[in-house]
């Protein structure tokens, strides 16, 4: 991501010619700040005191527009760019202090948004620094010809005691088409509105391990609004404070899980909203693979260095299958779910001249009947010219790793990609791989 900051108090630079903005030029006083640290203006007809601007994209796409705004004297007007602008193919920026504010007496941060093309945009607070804590994120959110009020609720205001990230945006021109546009943004604030109810996390389901710690990136939520709606939101889970229905377990502190050896599922229920994540069940990790590393090309696993590389997911026609790495204290496995089939494509073909077999574990994730297979292949070439170097079907057990191993045929040389796939009759969801390498005897 581009990054460039511009300091508000001095002005914003642009290709083209030099914008003041009003107010940008005031003398910050530390005394102010070191006393009333609750303020609630971002921008409204000019920034608050303090306020600077980080641009992500396309960094010359704000200024100042005193003839279309909401209310008062001036807006911010945002040119989005075109998809082949060298500046950059799209626009955003987050507004930040670095003094920091106590942003716990409010309950949402507010804005009006207009556009001179329909289209959606992306906005939320606390997305300021490497490693920014309170995140909270809404995506397409409608930006028209019309003002409309957007409220960004903040998930657990008691948190945002010293938060930097004031406001962020990011746009481009997926909605159009690939055509420039501009937007404008004014009175952006925070409020307490007191009308906003029913905070609320996704229900959530996730693997665990015996031991080791596991980092959970972000969480998806839902605020009631003032009009009704359940607004959707992208949220980091520092916002709660979890409790755990077994400790013995796993517990949780802030967005870290920490598992302690036992076995048998465990719920954790934040304090502050409805909604639980849920460890349906503790696995043990993969066995460990005892090739020499002298024999073996590597795609996936700790135990040896991963000369291969991959998406994962090649997102195949009429595929279902969704994934995703856990990190369990340094142990690396890969989720599949919703699975029906999932092509792994390799960076570059393997040279699989001189190996005898393809390796990988595959877990079993769902309860089953016992008679839940999956297909493994190997292929050479790729579209058209694929050609099957080496198929194995295999039954998985729930909970319990299975090792395959697929014998490579004997003229294989370059294999390109991989194919799991879920043969007719097994009706399997979730499974999870580990050890995915080729080796000879």
């Amino acid at each position: 991501m581009n990054k460039h900051i511009l300091n508000t108090a001095k002005g914003l630079f642009f290709s083209t010619a030099l914008v003041t903005l009003a107010g940008c030029e005031r003398e910050i006083s530390t005394d102010v700040l070191a006393t009333s640290p609750k303020v609630a203006e971002v921008f409204l007809d000019e920034f608050a005191a303090g306020v600077d601007f980080q641009a992500w994209g396309k960094t010359t796409a704000l200024s100042q527009d005193n003839e279309t705004k909401y209310s008062g004297t001036a807006s911010l007007k945002i040119e989005v760019p075109t998809p082949d602008d060298f500046l950059g193919n799209w626009t955003g920026g987050v507004f930040f202090t670095e003094a920091g504010r106590d942003l716990s007496d409010y309950d949402a941060l507010t804005f009006y948004v207009k556009s001179s093309a329909s289209t959606k945009i992306e906005v939320g607070l606390g997305s300021y620094g490497d490693n920014p804590e309170y995140t909270a994120t809404i995506a397409g959110v409608t930006a028209d010809a019309n003002w409309r009020k957007v409220i960004i609720p903040i998930p657990n205001p008691a948190k945002l005691t010293a938060e930097k990230g004031l406001f962020n945006f990011s746009a481009g021109t997926n909605d159009t088409g690939g055509q420039a546009y501009t937007l404008w943004i004014d009175e952006v604030k925070y409020e307490k509105l007191g009308t906003l109810a029913h905070t609320r996390i996704e229900n959530m389901t996730m693997a665990g391990f015996p031991s080791g710690d596991f980092e959970i990136g972000t969480l998806i939520g839902y605020v009631n609004l003032p009009n009704g709606i359940d607004q959707k939101i992208t949220m980091s889970p520092k916002y709660f404070t979890f409790e755990s229905s077994n400790p013995e377990i796993a517990t949780i502190n802030e967005n870290v899980i920490t598992f302690h050896g036992g076995k048998g599922k465990v719920v954790f229920t934040p304090k502050e909203a409805q909604g639980s994540i849920t460890v349906t069940d503790i696995y043990d990790f993969a066995p460990v693979p005892t090739h020499n590393e002298a024999n073996v090309i590597s795609l996936y696993s700790d135990k040896y260095i991963n000369t291969l590389s991959s998406p994962f997911n090649g997102y195949w026609d009429w595929q279902t299958t969704s994934n995703n790495e856990i990190n369990a204290g340094g142990d690396h496995i890969m989720h599949y779910g919703t699975f029906n089939y999932v092509g792994i494509v390799l960076d570059n073909d393997a040279d699989c001249s001189d190996m005898d077999y393809l390796h990988i574990d595959i877990l079993l994730m769902d309860e089953s009947d016992g008679n839940q297979q999956i297909t493994v292949e190997a292929h050479q070439g790729g579209g058209d010219a694929v050609a099957t170097v080496g198929q194995k079907v295999t039954t998985l057990k729930t909970g319990e790793w299975v090792s395959v191993d697929v014998p490579l045929d004997a003229n294989t040389n370059l294999v390109h990609e991989l194919m799991l796939q879920r043969p007719d009759g097994s009706n399997y969801q979730d499974i999870l791989v580990d050890n995915i390498y080729f080796y000879k005897n």
